[in-house]
């Protein structure tokens, strides 16, 4: 039997990680979680997902950082990222114009 397709979900809303764990999970998927952007890059290197779910606005480091981090380091450029988040354009006193966003090097948001 081939190992699950894994997923990893960094996001710091409990709730939307534990509905898209109990969505995913129940097509078959591995779901691992992180909550914040430190978390989440610890957790991209221990467990080498298939995919990520990346929201944008996370304590400690935010997604749009880690996203470059990941995205830079030939290790980990290959998986896939997709951006998953609330920001519009502004947030918390932080600014994320929609051209910032796209310029990220995620695959889809």
């Amino acid at each position: 039997m081939s190992p699950a397709t894994k997923i990893l979900i960094i996001d710091d809303d409990p709730d939307l990680v534990e509905a898209l764990k109990i969505i995913l999970e129940t097509e078959s998927y591995q779901v691992v979680s992180a909550f914040d952007g430190k978390e989440g890059l610890k957790k991209a290197k221990e467990e080498n997902p298939h995919l990520i779910i990346l929201d944008l606005l996370l304590p400690k480091e935010d997604g749009d950082v880690l996203c470059r981090e990941l995205k830079g380091d030939p290790q980990y450029a290959d998986i896939p990222i997709l951006v998953l988040t609330a920001v519009a354009e502004k947030v918390d006193d932080k600014v994320f114009p929609e051209h910032k966003i796209s310029s990220l090097p995620a695959d889809d948001y």
